[in-house]
């Protein structure tokens, strides 16, 4: 699998770095993740958004490992939150440092809630897996 990520010149970056414009996965296999909430396994949510983001990040990572993929083979991310400025000054760097190097595609929307009024944050995920994993 070869994962190619672009940022093509004249278009602005707000926060540079962060994201890739343009992310091509070629002999891989896509893998959609459904928007991922903070339920914590014991059914209970997360109060602060800081605590709802970990618990966001760590079912990710359950959902990775569960499709045998890293946060490396993501390629596409929508991140939902119903409190922007929160997000953007709270959680910003926790989440998209979960990717590492890797960065991928990203949109960022806030809306007014999610599926419980509790919630500030949900995360959908787009990834590829190269062919070579896919019957491991």
């Amino acid at each position: 699998m070869r994962i190619q990520r672009n940022d093509p010149d004249g278009i602005f970056y707000p926060v540079p770095g962060l994201y890739s414009q343009i992310v091509e996965a070629s002999g891989a296999d896509l893998i959609f993740i459904a928007g991922t909430l903070a339920y914590l396994p014991d059914g209970s949510l997360p109060e602060t958004l800081a605590e709802q983001a970990t618990a966001v990040l760590d079912n990710i990572r359950r959902s990775l490992d569960a499709a045998r993929l890293e946060p490396s083979d993501v390629v596409k991310i929508t991140i939902f939150t119903t409190d922007m400025q929160r997000f953007l000054t709270e959680v910003l760097d926790q989440v998209f440092s979960f990717f590492g190097d890797a960065r991928p595609a990203s949109t960022l929307v806030e809306i007014s809630r999610l599926a419980n009024p509790n919630m500030m944050l949900e995360i959908e995920l787009f990834a590829a897996r190269g062919k070579e994993r896919a019957d491991g």
